[in-house]
């Protein structure tokens, strides 16, 4: 599983968290049943229910689609790594959540993470986070969103969480010299327009 920089696995009680959110017993309205939820995250209301209960674990795609129907960010259900990590992105402010415990750099097992790291990790990371806010500023859905570009609402749902080391949405290219680091284009015209601030109902 692939999760941002900083975090280091998932919260023990993340099933229980979740289906509490659905339910609107945390913070604000509730977001609908275990099988409306379901419907929308394109998986049966048993698979959700076994998530909810912390009999399975949801996998990437799934995960990243429940979190953007229940509007959670990872702040909400993954833990920071204590070493090079800034605790204030790792911060649970819902009623009932608390401060999601930090783990020691020597704890956190390797196995559990697959960072984006580098020059090229931290301008993925940050075309995830721009594509997001433009959205979400549009007031469009990730489907939506996603049709409108021409791709999948799961490769979206990964563009924009920085969980794509390689995509047809982007491409580097070589700095104009050697020392430079490479460069990110954007190779969806949709995508590239949207990031611009354009009109994103154009060709």
């Amino acid at each position: 599983m692939l999760l941002p920089r900083g975090a280091v696995r998932l919260r023990a009680d993340f099933g229980g968290f979740l289906k509490r959110h659905r339910q609107g017993k945390l913070e604000g309205a509730a977001f609908g049943t275990q099988a409306q939820v379901a419907a929308r995250a394109g998986i049966t209301r048993g698979a959700l229910s076994d998530i909810e209960r912390g009999a399975a674990w949801p996998g990437p795609a799934t995960l990243d689609a429940l979190l953007d129907i229940l509007e959670l960010g990872w702040e909400h259900v993954a833990h920071a790594v204590e070493t090079d990590a800034d605790l204030r992105n790792f911060v649970n402010d819902m009623p009932g959540g608390g401060r999601l415990a930090s783990v020691p750099a020597e704890e956190a097992p390797r196995r559990h993470r697959t960072f984006l790291e580098g020059v090229k990790g931290n301008q993925i990371i940050a075309l995830g986070e721009r594509i997001r806010l433009a959205r979400r500023q549009k007031e469009m859905t990730l489907v939506g969103a996603a049709q409108a570009a021409g791709i999948s609402a799961a490769l979206l749902s990964r563009l924009e969480r920085g969980q794509l080391r390689r995509s047809n949405v982007f491409k580097f290219i070589p700095g104009t010299d050697l020392r430079d680091p490479p460069v990110r284009v954007i190779c969806n015209p949709w995508i590239a327009r949207l990031c611009d601030g354009g009109d994103e109902e154009g060709d």
